[in-house]
């Protein structure tokens, strides 16, 4: 007959001390937290905590890769608009530099070796100088040169004449680019007429007393053209030894000899960049100060040979 359990323990306290004293084999293992029929994978899952400070960072990169990007591709179409510009602004210097290598310019006495008609030794080759505000150019911009003369050039129809007429000057328009947008700025303007059209002007001009420049260099802003956009400085320098007067010129002969046997001339041209020139305002366009800043100036010297 087996003893009774209240014999073997008398109390609480020695039943506790036996229950801890079995050994680890023979107790009851705990029950897991979790369901028995729960998938691994559920168990190894991220927090809502987790996920959210990962989409924080993921986002904060993408800012940071988005304002790289577009950094990048500001940088970019900035250099590209200075290439357009520069390569603009020397396209145009080397047409400059053509015509003004062969304007008709000479003084009114001549050599006893020189021959040439009556009335051109009497009246001289015009060409018309210009540096300041106003002048003949249609809304012409202030502290800029302008000028106008005669070139020779073989006509491209059957009329043998070979005198074209051909000016330079710098004048406010407004613009379109390619995407539409309507801007307006100072750019550098080509005013020419064929020898076609112009023979006839030319030779009535020389048959009138005291021509002026108007009946001569005719419809300047039908005859123009833009040579180059955001054109902020245009000098012009004949060294002749003498200053040349506002208005038309008959010479640029500045020796005591009366003849003219060819000089030099002197050329500056400054346009601003693209994106420079919308931050500037019509108003300062012509200031000093930001024409050194931001403006890229071109000069050049060519000799004007004598006719």
């Amino acid at each position: 007959m087996s003893p009774s359990p209240h014999l073997l323990f008398k109390n609480r306290s020695q039943i506790q001390d036996h229950t801890l004293a079995i050994p680890a084999h023979f107790r009851t293992r705990a029950q897991p937290s979790h369901k028995p029929l729960t998938p691994r994978r559920m168990m190894m899952a991220f927090t809502l905590i987790e996920l959210m400070a990962a989409t924080t960072v993921l986002s904060v990169i993408l800012l940071m890769m988005v304002g790289m990007q577009d950094q990048m591709s500001k940088a970019w179409s900035n250099a590209n608009r200075r290439t357009d510009a520069t390569r603009e602004a020397r396209a145009a210097c080397l047409l400059m530099a053509r015509d003004l290598s062969t304007f008709a310019m000479r003084g009114k006495a001549f050599s006893r070796f020189d021959s040439f008609p009556t009335n051109l030794t009497n009246a001289g080759v015009p060409f018309y100088y210009y540096n300041g505000s106003g002048g003949l150019a249609p809304g012409g911009a202030p502290s800029c040169a302008q000028f106008f003369g005669l070139i020779p050039q073989a006509s491209k129809t059957n009329d043998s004449a070979d005198i074209a007429l051909v000016g330079y000057y710098i004048a406010l328009a407004t613009n379109t680019n390619v995407n539409g947008f309507v801007t307006t700025s100072y750019n550098l303007f080509r005013y020419y007429i064929a020898p076609s059209n112009a023979a006839a002007g030319i030779a009535t001009w020389l048959s009138t007393p005291n021509g002026t420049a108007n009946a001569l260099f005719t419809n300047i802003a039908t005859n123009s053209e833009i040579l180059a956009r955001n054109a902020c400085n245009l000098q012009i320098k004949i060294y002749s030894g003498t200053t040349m007067n506002n208005g038309l010129n008959f010479s640029n002969n500045g020796a005591s000899s009366g003849f003219y046997r060819g000089n030099k001339l002197g050329i500056e041209l400054s346009f601003y960049p693209e994106d420079t020139a919308q931050k500037i305002t019509n108003t300062a366009w012509m200031n000093t100060a930001n024409i050194s800043k931001y403006a890229r100036s071109f000069e050049f010297k060519i000799d004007c040979p004598d006719d």
